[in-house]
């Protein structure tokens, strides 16, 4: 396996060259074993590297090995640096195979004379604890170097104790007394004890020790007031409180008296930073009446004014987390309760930061009363939403004048995305705040461009809960973009226009001719958001203009191809967009031109886009989708060009014997029934495709997926109204089971996708509505050219999807199989009759925002292994063996094993009779796929193949 080519640890972007493993391997060990120790302390720090480049056990195994070895042989200056590696790596120990030998070698030096030796081998043993968590003479000796005379070792066995503790249980109910005896004896030092009261957090295995931990940590809390000691203990008592839950409620007890009774403002705010931590581990584990007496010690500092703002703003920020859980919006919803009054009053604060924290959590309450349909219920009455929400309008337009509030400018907008999505009557209101915020007179000036983006965002959010809500805006937009001179905010009031014209309007020359103005004014950079934004709501005459100006701007060729598959995919639709003569003949031969145009612009963007494919930036979503989408149009062509041949290919003399005979009666129609047939098959395999593209996108966004989905569904749907024509006449409608709306998402374009297949099934053929007994008629085809021309004929916008253009997540899989062949390039030689023993290791990669929409719970391995053809024998054999297995992975990393017989039953039977053909080369490939927390399994992984060669063992033919 070490054999496979790879990229090298040393990327580290000084012009070093690529290598493969062996050769990193051979020269990192040239490196430990050179003389000079500057060439040994590099080589050590580039392990960590090599490990997120080769993350396999067998290399992880043998590198580890050797740093052991320098370790053990070593000065204290290699130790150190291979102290550090072993913590940079903690999440790749676990693949070592010889854990026991790893461990022989480090723990040889702690029989060192020298004491810094001993404290070097008891920290590295405590960083690989996480695979050593039982070992009993690691135990012994962290014992007994706690008993040791010198400082160093003495510390180092603390840190060692503390990281068993977390990992054994054994080790810390055994340590309990020890650290016990340490904490209350007069002879360790007061900076130890600080040292070790951390240790006694783990201490929560069963309920003995954790009350015994209690006790002593409620005694030191009285022997030792001191600030730094009171710190440590109530860390040590909320971690303990947090991992048994059971003492979570007398815990916030002890911090709430701390709070109210000790008069250093370090322990308030400490009290405060563990209330915060216990407040996320959820409301319904606290006490009945904490959250009032907090709100209680909040109203007694926001009476005392600016003299304690950061208690009150920490206080605010605890009730805030609290205020997350439906339990606390329950309990605190009605007219009157202390925590609606609190806030109410906070509201008007003159500090902002604590203005905004009081509104977010008014808002949340709010949020929920709508959500629970407690209006009737005099809940939360109108009056006091509005209050909460002219308090959110004063607090944007204060907080947009100062750039220093910028996150607390997003927190509000934030809270009044989420009141408009809870209750949509909100949203002309806070449209018309936003907008008269960003439109006012020299906010241009006032306002950073930050500021006037995130404006934009919040209304760009609230503009995509209905039809037509920022459309009086417009106006003032328009005037926007002649007087702002931020190029950012030039391009965020561009999408916004993009996104009002998307619900159905069409361009005036005054709103084209500001676009014209900012494309002229903004860089390059710029020009491609306009042109994507343009793209993601179907303005696609507006993004081929842009991307032609700037294909010609780049540097790059693959940037270059990039930019010219962006035009022709956008031109494409803009071909398909145009508008065509009403007359009937006419109609018909427009929509089937642009079909054809539209074609061969979109098998140009496929080659465009597999020429920018590079290995470190795939395309691979971007040509399948460009593909599926001119797999689509052609089917639309050709099921035009079917419905044309009723008229066109009249049937042939013999089509009703025909149809008697084949008992099919749809066959007396002649060529038209076998070519909508087709037309039924080709837009069924478009859906079965669009279904594998939606299986492959485990990184894509949800609305990506969504317009996957309406796509697949309009596949689906002209297959279903082409097979009501020519398939077997049932008198029902393959539609009456199906009457609801479609629904794919919230977004403006994913509703114009839905309102189009909601028409399109309007416009199907059925029996009912035409009153005949079913068949191939005009009147049924012409049902087939009305979807056809709904589809190609300029009135449906494509919305091309975001992850088109740029994915926020991002999740790789790399794959290694064993046994490799010796030989890059040859097969594995495998005996006739024996199994092969397949290894399968794998590592997730991750990008820099792991886990944003999904995340990885399995991975199924899938292995399948292809037969020879037989060319001595008449019949081939084809069959494919499938083998699959699903693995949890740990820490990314996950293992597998199959065990593979290859070589059919009758192949053993003929060499058996002495009859050659048993042998061959098989090719065995490995594939994964990707489960979810929700079980949704994603064919995204990738693919790898082995040839394996069978072996036939030679035998003497018997003569008859």
């Amino acid at each position: 396996m070490i054999g496979m080519r790879m990229n090298a640890f040393n990327d580290t972007g000084t012009g070093e060259p690529e290598q493969d493993a062996n050769s990193a391997l051979i020269e990192l060990d040239k490196g430990l074993r050179s003389n000079k120790i500057g060439e040994q302390c590099e080589a050590i720090v580039r392990f960590p590297r090599l490990f997120e480049k080769y993350p396999f056990p067998i290399l992880i195994n043998s590198l580890l090995l050797k740093l052991a070895d320098v370790f053990r042989m070593g000065s204290n200056f290699l130790r150190v640096w291979v102290l550090r590696v072993c913590q940079q790596s903690e999440k790749h120990l676990d693949k070592i195979l010889n854990v026991d030998e790893f461990v022989r070698r480090i723990y040889s030096v702690i029989h060192s004379n020298d004491p810094v030796a001993r404290a070097l081998t008891l920290r590295t043993l405590g960083s690989v604890a996480g695979i050593i968590p039982e070992r009993q003479q690691v135990h012994h000796s962290i014992r007994r170097s706690l008993d040791s005379h010198d400082s160093v070792e003495v510390e180092a066995a603390i840190y060692a104790a503390q990281m068993f503790a977390a990992q054994s249980k054994l080790f810390a109910v055994s340590m309990c007394s020890k650290i016990s005896d340490m904490i209350r004896g007069q002879a360790t030092p007061a900076s130890m004890k600080l040292q070790l009261i951390p240790i006694l957090q783990y201490m929560h295995h069963d309920t003995s020790t954790a009350s015994m931990v209690n006790e002593l940590c409620m005694e030191l809390l009285g022997s030792y007031p001191a600030v730094e000691f009171v710190r440590v203990t109530l860390s040590a008592l909320t971690t303990l409180a947090s991992a048994t839950l059971i003492d979570v409620p007398a815990q916030v007890g002890l911090l709430l008296r701390y709070l109210h009774d000790d008069p250093r403002m370090s322990i308030k705010r400490h009290a405060l930073h563990q209330l915060h931590s216990l407040a996320q581990k959820g409301a319904h584990l606290w006490p009945q009446g904490a959250l009032t007496n907090l709100i209680d010690s909040t109203t007694i500092l926001l009476q005392e004014g600016a003299a304690n703002t950061d208690l009150l703003v920490r206080t605010l920020d605890v009730i805030e987390v609290l205020s997350q859980s439906a339990v606390t919006c329950d309990a605190n919803k009605l007219e009157g309760s202390p925590l609606l009054s609190l806030c109410l009053n906070a509201c008007y604060s003159p500090n902002p930061i604590v203005a905004v924290k009081a509104v977010t959590i008014l808002a949340r309450i709010a949020c929920y009363c709508y959500e629970e349909d407690l209006q009737e219920k005099k809940a939360l009455s109108n009056t006091r939403i509005e209050e909460v929400i002219s308090c959110l309008e004063s607090l944007i337009m204060l907080l947009a004048l100062d750039e220093k509030y910028l996150y607390q400018l997003k927190v509000c907008l934030r809270s009044t995305v989420k009141l408009c999505q809870a209750q949509r009557s909100h949203c002309p209101e806070f449209v018309d705040a936003i907008g008269s915020t960003l439109i006012s007179e020299n906010s241009d000036n006032r306002q950073s461009d930050n500021q006037t983006v995130a404006l934009c965002e919040a209304l760009g959010a609230i503009g995509s809960l209905g039809e037509n809500i920022l459309l009086p805006l417009l106006p003032d937009i328009l005037a926007k973009l002649k007087v702002t001179t931020h190029v950012h905010t030039k391009s965020m009031l561009c999408t916004l226009l993009f996104q009002m014209i998307a619900c159905g309007y069409e361009w005036n020359p005054e709103c084209l001719e500001a676009i014209e103005n900012v494309i002229k004014n903004v860089d390059g950079w710029a020009k491609y958001r306009i042109a994507r934004s343009a793209a993601r709501y179907g303005h696609h005459g507006i993004a081929t203009r842009i991307f032609k100006d700037l294909k010609e701007a780049v540097a790059s060729e693959q940037l270059h191809f990039w930019l010219s598959g962006l035009e022709l995919v956008t031109s494409a639709e803009a071909y398909l967009m145009e508008d065509i003569e009403e007359n009937s003949f006419t109609e018909k031969s427009g929509i089937v031109e642009k079909l054809n145009g539209a074609i061969s612009r979109y098998a140009s963007a496929c080659a465009s886009l597999k020429a920018a494919s590079t290995p470190h930036r795939s395309l691979q979503f971007r040509g399948e989708y460009a593909k599926l989408r001119c797999e689509f149009l052609q089917a639309l062509a050709q099921l035009l060009h079917s419905c044309r041949s009723l008229c066109t290919a009249p049937p042939y003399a013999i089509a009703a014997h025909e149809a008697l005979t084949m008992k099919d009666d749809l066959q007396r129609y002649g060529r038209v029934t076998v070519q909508l047939r087709k037309s039924v098959q080709e837009f069924k395999n478009c859906a079965e495709n669009y279904q594998k593209l939606y299986e492959s996108a485990f990184d894509a966004d949800p609305e990506s997926l969504d317009n996957i989905r309406a796509l697949q569904e309009m596949c689906q749907l002209m297959a279903n109204s082409a097979e009501q024509v020519c398939g077997k006449p049932t008198g029902i409608s393959l539609f009456q089971q199906n009457e609801g709306e479609f629904n794919f998402g919230d977004t403006v374009e994913m509703r114009q996708l839905a309102r189009c297949c909601t028409k399109l099934r309007q416009l199907a053929p059925t029996c009912e509505t035409l009153n005949d007994k079913g068949g191939i008629t005009h009147v049924r085809v012409k049902c087939l050219v009305a979807q056809v021309t709904l589809l190609a004929g300029g009135k449906m916008r494509l919305p091309i999807p975001r992850y088109f253009f740029q994915s926020l997540q991002t999740t790789s899989v790399k794959l290694s199989v064993s046994p490799q062949p010796r030989v890059l390039g040859e097969p594995v030689s495998v005996p006739q009759g024996s199994q092969l023993a397949l290894k399968v290791e794998g590592v997730l990669r991750h990008g820099p925002r792991p886990y944003l929409y999904r995340s990885v719970s399995a991975v199924r391995i899938s292995i399948s292994s292809t037969p020879p053809s037989k060319i001595n024998s008449d019949q081939k054999d084809t069959s494919i063996n499938e083998l699959q297995q699903t693995v949890i992975p740990h820490r990314d990393f996950f293992a597998c094993e199959f065990l593979l017989s290859l070589g059919s039953p009758l192949a053993s039977a003929n060499s058996c009779a002495g009859i050659s053909g048993g042998g061959g080369q098989y090719q065995v490939t490995a594939s994964a796929s990707l489960v979810d927390k929700s079980g949704n399994v994603w064919k995204c992984g990738p693919r790898s193949t082995l040839q394996v060669k069978v072996h036939e063992e030679p035998t003497k033919r018997k003569l008859p």
